[in-house]
Formats: structure tokens, C-alpha cells, sequence
């Protein structure tokens, strides 16, 4: 599975530093202000997303159910001002009350769950009412999920199991929870190669209007009634 070293060396990689500030921005942009806001990131990984909108002015908690994850976290958050906690939980059974936050982030962890509608559904629970889930997912109809696959078929464990998903089955999935979809978006065109991403990133914005074909990246803003 996906571990701490393999975050570490895709930001320091070309490609890897390029894509993640596309769907960081991506995100962020989704989610409006934060200052002042209580923000859960459920399956945070090593903090990327947690720590960033702590920089926005957010209070912060990040879940995972990966100690070596949240390890990594923690000293990442000791290295730089930061407001928030960290828990280990699984998304599926939240350990906060009902209606706790502003926002519910979900990136890239839907992907690799067993029950994505379970995590969504308690994602909708935890939200206040008027309070936004921001989830960002793998693509079904890009290269990137067609290389992944290929990796899947080869051996890999982590893409062997691993969803990819449509714009569709994503807002499907959300409104099943009770929310609102509010507003989508696919970014991350170009196939996963570091010099044709250096050459296709200004064009993101203009290949954003394609909608989910060929986006490697969907994300779904919804509102809780």
C-alpha cells in the first residue's frame, strides 16, 4: 500500500509537484474561505491538505487509520504553524458528533476504501447543516487510470483494488448521502509524463471546460440541506 515515503517522493518529484498543486488548487478554490472554519480532512495521509488549509486560518483534524501516516503528519506539522489535531479513525465510523464541522475534505481516499457511500454518509453527518463536503477523486477516463490499471494488472497491489471513478458516479454517490451537489470540476489533462505536463499546464483552464474526458483528477462540492 501507499506509504509516507511514496507521498514524499512524489512532491519531490517534477510531475508529482506539478499535478499536486493542480488539484491543491483545485480543491482550495472548491472550498472558499477557511479562516475561521472547522475543517475535518478524513484519510489525510501524511497533513498535505490538512496543514494547507490550517495556513488558510482553518482549525484543522486530520483522520487516518495508517499510524505511519499520521506519524508523518505530526512531524510535518511540527515544522511549520499549524492549528488542528490528529486522530486515527476509520472514515467509515467518524469519531466526532453530528453536524462538528464547516467542511469535509475526502481526497483521493474514496479511491481505495471498500465502501465509499458509508464514508460519505458519515462525512454528511458530521457537517453542520450549509456545511460543504469537498471530494476529489481518480478519474475513470484518463491516461493516468489506464496506466494504473495496467499496474494493477501487472502486480501492484495498491491499483489491483483501487476505484476510479466517473463525474457521474460521484455526484450519484454524494446526493445518495442527502447532500447537494453545488458544482464540479476535472482538471489534470495531460498524460502522466513530467515534460508534456511542463508543456500542456497552461492549458488547464481551457481543457477544464471537457468536463470529466479525459481529466485524471474529478472534484464534487456538495452542501449538507
Amino acid at each position: 500500500m501507499i506509504g509516507p515515503a511514496d507521498y514524499s517522493r512524489w512532491r519531490s518529484a517534477r510531475l508529482g509537484s506539478l499535478t499536486e498543486s493542480i488539484e491543491e488548487r483545485t480543491i482550495l478554490g472548491l472550498c472558499g474561505s477557511l479562516s475561521g472554519r472547522r475543517v475535518l480532512d478524513i484519510g489525510c495521509g501524511d497533513g498535505t491538505y490538512a496543514l494547507r488549509v490550517s495556513q488558510e486560518g482553518a482549525f484543522a483534524v486530520g483522520i487516518d487509520i495508517s499510524r505511519s501516516m499520521l506519524r508523518a503528519a505530526r512531524t510535518r506539522a511540527a515544522a511549520q504553524p499549524s492549528h488542528g489535531r490528529w486522530c486515527q479513525a476509520s472514515i467509515a465510523a467518524l469519531p466526532f458528533a453530528a453536524n462538528s464541522f464547516d467542511v469535509v475534505l475526502a481526497v483521493t481516499v474514496l479511491c481505495f476504501h471498500r465502501d465509499p457511500d458509508s464514508a460519505i454518509r458519515e462525512a454528511a453527518r458530521v457537517l453542520r447543516p450549509g456545511g460543504s463536503p469537498v471530494i476529489g477523486e481518480l478519474g475513470k477516463y484518463s491516461s493516468w487510470s489506464v496506466s494504473r490499471r495496467v499496474r494493477g494488472w501487472l502486480g501492484s497491489r495498491t491499483w489491483r483494488s483501487a476505484r476510479f471513478w466517473s463525474m457521474r458516479g460521484l455526484q450519484r454517490a454524494t446526493e445518495s448521502a442527502g447532500l447537494l451537489v453545488d458544482g464540479t470540476q476535472g482538471c489534470v489533462y495531460y498524460p502522466p509524463v513530467a515534460f508534456l505536463a511542463e508543456i500542456l499546464r497552461p492549458f488547464e483552464p481551457v481543457l477544464s471546460r471537457l468536463g470529466q474526458l479525459g481529466a485524471a483528477f474529478l472534484t464534487v462540492k456538495a452542501r449538507k440541506p
